[in-house]
């Protein structure tokens, strides 16, 4: 259990906690969270994988001057590799949180640290569920031995997921098809969910939709915010992900169920998405799991 990773950031930071807490279950977290005002702060490299949640306060920049690596607002998060030092610049008072990643059994959080040490530098993202999630923890976490274990870990489990999700699927502006069309629209992507191996080109999506190519591919741009190509790449390659983590199944065998030509084209797109290749991806789950 890496328990120097917070009594180090409290000494790098010249801060205590104004909470601090365990989160037990499958994605078991140590917690604490911060309320304070300076300028400059550096914080060396942690022994665990990091999840900040910046709930309020002015704007934070993490990196150096006129390098910065990201810009942090309140409702933003940011996930930290473990052995990778950062910078942080405040413009004013700040409050967050910060999650610490214990040792767990959960494929989710062993993924998130994958994820982080591929990159080799902090991830800064927005989402709502995200942050939504990191609040309740810590109002949870704020009813002292009252709090519900069960609760949070589920919860935990929740924001750990979601975190994933937003970081390795391109984002969209959600599924909002006008009335007339929802009928359409659900008959393509229930094909597509249920056929990735077939043929999912954007002519073949039309005439399922019943409606002209180029209709198709405008329908399906303003209703889920990407074109039909993306949506497709995007959802091959969740299945890889899914099957490369749940099964052992080999990578070719994965392409071919997943709809990729060849196990280079999904070595290819897997690495655009996750930073690491397929094996790679396999053998650092594999080797987390040990």
């Amino acid at each position: 259990m890496p328990q120097s990773s917070w009594l180090q950031v409290r000494e790098e930071l010249g801060q205590k906690p104004i909470l601090e807490g365990f989160i037990e279950g499958e994605t078991p977290l140590f917690v604490e969270r911060y309320m304070y005002q300076t300028i400059e702060r550096t914080v060396s490299g942690l022994s665990c994988t990091g999840l900040v949640n910046q709930f309020g306060g002015g704007s934070v920049l993490e990196g150096q001057q006129n390098h910065w690596r990201s810009q942090n607002l309140p409702t933003q998060s940011i996930l930290v590799p473990r052995g990778v030092p950062t910078h942080w610049h405040y413009s004013g008072a700040v409050d967050f949180v910060v999650f610490y990643f214990l040792d767990g059994s959960s494929g989710t959080m062993a993924n998130l640290e994958l994820l982080a040490e591929s990159r080799g530098q902090p991830l800064s993202f927005s989402d709502q569920l995200t942050g939504a999630a990191a609040q309740q923890l810590v109002s949870e976490l704020h009813k002292g031995p009252g709090a519900d274990q069960a609760f949070m870990a589920r919860l935990a489990a929740l924001m750990l997921e979601q975190t994933y999700r937003v970081l390795t699927t391109p984002t969209t502006g959600g599924i909002s098809p006008r009335h007339a069309h929802f009928s359409r629209l659900q008959a393509v992507l229930n094909h597509i969910h249920q056929n990735l191996s077939g043929d999912l080109a954007a002519d073949t999506l039309a005439r399922i939709a019943g409606i002209s190519q180029a209709h198709f591919r405008r329908l399906f741009q303003e209703s889920v915010g990407m074109a039909p190509h993306r949506y497709v790449l995007a959802a091959r390659i969740e299945q890889a992900r899914k099957l490369l983590t749940l099964s052992e199944m080999p990578i070719a065998r994965i392409a071919q169920e997943c709809g990729f030509s060849s196990q280079s084209h999904l070595t290819a797109s897997f690495r655009t998405i996750h930073a690491v290749t397929p094996a790679q991806f396999r053998t650092r789950l594999a080797s987390r799991r040990q």
